[in-house]
């Protein structure tokens, strides 16, 4: 009897798939679920009853908050990645520890065989198997959604029902991915990107911001995020607690039309709070820290990192690659940054850090000024040589 393993989430589609994946093949099907959200115990439990239920003969659900933030979140905000200006990659970071865990997970229980299921027209597809490939040349890849004989969402739920699989029948307006970095949303009435997104649509971020500002501060140790208002915390801790601060105020917030990695546009929104507030303190440090040239370089850098995250490439030598001067840009990225949060927005309102390269007595125009202002006139004409017309 063939073995299968399932990323298994607990909703209709994998649900369906546990049950079809075994009388189809004659298999023995497994689920896994990476817990990437910080399940409540009695949704766990309810993941494992409703796997088990479906035909599994085992689910096994791993906590991997932790070593998503740290071997994955935090090199991508070291890097300033976010994906064409307003996607800071909560699901598409995740994708790769999963399917790092699925091979792990495969080779414990001497499975050959893994299922995933994502459409054929969406990204996660791509980055699930392409880092499957990347991990293993031994591992076989189905894809359910993408040949199977149901149509729609009512042939799933008839077929669950006729299973007796215990599954949400309820019709969901939208389709929602979430983990402890952010939410992504997308389906039913958003795929009209000329319509605003309806309240209902919105899981994290307050429908009516706090009124009344807060300010907060973050410090960063060599690019990485480790205390809260002066208060050292672990990862998965600020960030937990920053987005519940963050998204009081409705920050976070992203309404975009983007370019998937099939080749089509999809309208997405996001929330993320702590992502954006992180992203904005970080390169603010490193603004205040870096050199010129390696700051523009590295904005040159960001760019190309969130499109080898986006694209499925976590596990290519060319992010590799670039992690070697991500890692070498911050290693003096330590110091504070301070925010002011408002209704909708904030504001950062300063910013230390002992790596400090500003120079109070060359910036001011105040007594103190140690600026030669003679060396002006011959530092601009050497400057534009090159373009000046000749008499």
């Amino acid at each position: 009897m063939e073995k299968i393993l399932v990323a298994y989430s607990g909703g209709l589609d994998t649900s369906c798939m546990l049950r079809w994946l075994a009388e189809k093949y004659n298999a023995e099907v497994y689920g896994y679920c990476a817990d990437v959200a910080g399940l409540v115990p009695s949704a766990k439990r309810e993941i494992v009853r409703r796997g088990l239920a479906a035909g599994a003969k085992k689910v096994i659900i791993e906590d991997l908050r932790g070593e998503f933030l740290k071997d994955f979140v935090f090199p991508a905000l070291e890097a300033d990645a976010v994906y064409e200006g307003g996607y800071f990659l909560a699901t598409a970071l995740a994708r790769p520890l999963i399917a790092k865990h699925l091979v792990e997970m495969a080779k414990k229980l001497k499975i050959k065989t893994v299922a995933h299921g994502c459409t054929g027209k969406g990204n996660d597809q791509v980055r699930f198997e392409t880092s499957i490939y990347a991990l293993s040349s031994n591992i076989k890849v189905l894809a359910p959604l993408r040949f199977w004989e149901f149509q729609t969402r009512e042939d799933e739920v008839a077929y669950a029902r006729a299973k007796k699989i215990p599954i949400e029948t309820r019709s969901k307006k939208y389709s929602i991915d979430e983990n402890v970095w952010g939410v992504a949303i997308e389906c039913g009435s958003l795929e009209d990107p000329s319509v605003a997104p309806p309240a209902d649509a919105w899981q994290m971020t307050a429908s009516r911001p706090l009124g009344k500002e807060r300010k907060i501060r973050i410090s960063f140790r060599r690019g990485i995020p480790v205390s809260l208002n002066g208060k050292m915390v672990g990862s998965v801790e600020l960030v937990s607690k920053l987005n519940r601060i963050a998204a009081s105020y409705r920050i976070g917030r992203s309404d975009m039309v983007e370019s998937r990695v099939v080749g089509i546009k999809s309208r997405e929104i996001y929330e993320a709070p702590a992502a954006a507030i992180l992203h904005a303190a970080h390169f603010d440090l490193e603004r205040l820290i870096l050199d010129k040239e390696t700051l523009h370089y590295k904005e040159k850098v960001a760019k190309d990192y969130a499109w080898l995250v986006y694209s499925g490439r976590w596990f290519s030598p060319l992010r590799e690659a670039l992690d070697g001067f991500v890692s070498r840009s911050q290693e003096k990225i330590t110091g504070e940054v301070s925010l002011l949060l408002k209704p909708n927005g904030f504001e950062i309102v300063g910013r230390t850090s002992p790596h400090s390269v500003y120079r109070r007595e060359l910036a001011t125009y105040s007594e103190g000024d140690e600026f030669n202002r003679n060396h002006a006139e011959g530092f601009i004409k050497l400057f534009s040589l090159d373009i000046a017309k000749k008499r």
